[in-house]
């Protein structure tokens, strides 16, 4: 890691309280380990991309925002995702609408999900959008239909909000990372 990479992330961590300080020192360390370089991204707003620095795939963005840290992640191509994530979906999802409808807009405008099964556990599917300039996912995408029938079939390009993250969540957090990092190399040999 170089000395502004260091800074970039030691100017991250001074931004937060002391609950989140250890839980996204931990996380980032993890990230680093994986291969991927810490960017800024935002100027208004303290935000780091977390790239890799082989396969140029973008797994993490991790910041400081409205007084708070957040960390949003990629985990498309995961199993057994814990309900957390998978409420993190809809909760995003949900949000969206909302904007959409705000701003006078249909509240679903991305493509129809493909109707072949998927693994159990899975929750990547093929994106029927056809050849897209911002896809970073292999053209997959999320796609979970919850009890109450609804379907979110979200583009893979951006990584998800996870929302009060603790220590007791970084296990799941780090193998979630990693199964998203094998899937990156996989893509990009």
């Amino acid at each position: 890691m170089t000395k502004k990479q260091k800074e970039l992330i030691d100017e991250l961590v001074d931004k937060l309280s002391e609950n989140e300080k250890q839980v996204f020192k931990e996380i980032i360390d993890y990230i680093i380990n994986l291969g991927y370089i810490p960017q800024k991204q935002s100027v208004n707003d303290f935000i780091l991309s977390f790239k890799h620095a082989i396969n140029n795939k973008v797994i993490a963005k991790i910041g400081f925002r409205k007084q708070k840290g957040f960390i949003s992640i990629k985990f498309f191509a995961c199993e057994n995702v814990p309900d957390k994530y998978i409420m993190a979906l809809r909760d995003e999802a949900d949000l969206n609408e909302e904007r959409a409808i705000k701003n006078g807009k249909p509240a679903s405008s991305g493509p129809v999900p493909d109707r072949n099964p998927i693994p159990s556990n899975t929750i990547m599917k093929q994106c029927t959008a056809g050849v897209c300039s911002i896809c970073t996912g292999g053209s997959m995408r999320y796609y979970y239909q919850y009890p109450d029938g609804k379907e979110i079939f979200r583009c893979s390009a951006y990584p998800v909000l996870i929302p009060d993250l603790t220590e007791k969540d970084i296990d799941d957090l780090k193998r979630l990372l990693l199964e998203q990092h094998h899937y990156f190399l996989s893509i990009s040999t």
